[in-house]
C-alpha cells in the first residue's frame, strides 16, 4: 500500500462520497445482533461476534452503524477496539491516498523542462517541496510510506 499524497485529495473524495447509510435488513440484523449481548458486560469475545456478525451481513463501520448502535445503547467505538479492529485514524489526520500515476505524471510533468543529470540539490529540494505543496502534504511528511 503506498500512503501519503494529498490531504486535499482525501478529503474532496470524502466530501463527495455519499455518506453511507443502513438498509432495513442491516438494521434489523443489527437489532437482532445486538439484542443478545449486554451492553454494560461485553466480553472480547462478545464484541468479536459482533463485529463478524456485522462483517458477514455487509455491513461497514460508519456513522450511520455508530448511530444506530448508540440507539441501542451500544458504543461502536468500544465494541471495536474491545474487538481489536484496528484503529481508524482521527478525523484531523485522515489517511492520505492517492493514485501514484498521479505522483507519477506530476514528476513527468515538473522535470520535462529540466535536465535532470544536472539538477542541484537546491533545484531537487524546490521539486519536492512542490510536490508536496501540490499534493497537500506538509514538508516534514514522507512521499511515500510503503506497507508490507
Amino acid at each position: 500500500m503506498i500512503t501519503p499524497a494529498t490531504q486535499s485529495y482525501t478529503q474532496t473524495a470524502q466530501s463527495n462520497r455519499p455518506q453511507p447509510t443502513l438498509s432495513e435488513q442491516q438494521t434489523n440484523t443489527i437489532k437482532e445482533t445486538l439484542a443478545q449481548f449486554d451492553a454494560d458486560n461485553l466480553s472480547e469475545a462478545d464484541a468479536q461476534s459482533i463485529v463478524n456478525s456485522f462483517s458477514e451481513a455487509g455491513i461497514k463501520p460508519s456513522k450511520a452503524l455508530a448511530e444506530q448502535m448508540s440507539e441501542l445503547g451500544f458504543d461502536a467505538k468500544t465494541v471495536g477496539e474491545l474487538a481489536g479492529a484496528p484503529a481508524r485514524p482521527p478525523k484531523d489526520k485522515p489517511a492520505l491516498e492517492v493514485d501514484l500515476n498521479q505522483v507519477v505524471d506530476y514528476l513527468s510533468d515538473a522535470l520535462a523542462d529540466q535536465d535532470t543529470n544536472t539538477l542541484s540539490d537546491e533545484q531537487k529540494q524546490t521539486l519536492l517541496s512542490d510536490l508536496k505543496s501540490q499534493f497537500g502534504l506538509s514538508d516534514d511528511a514522507h512521499l511515500v510510506n510503503i506497507h508490507v
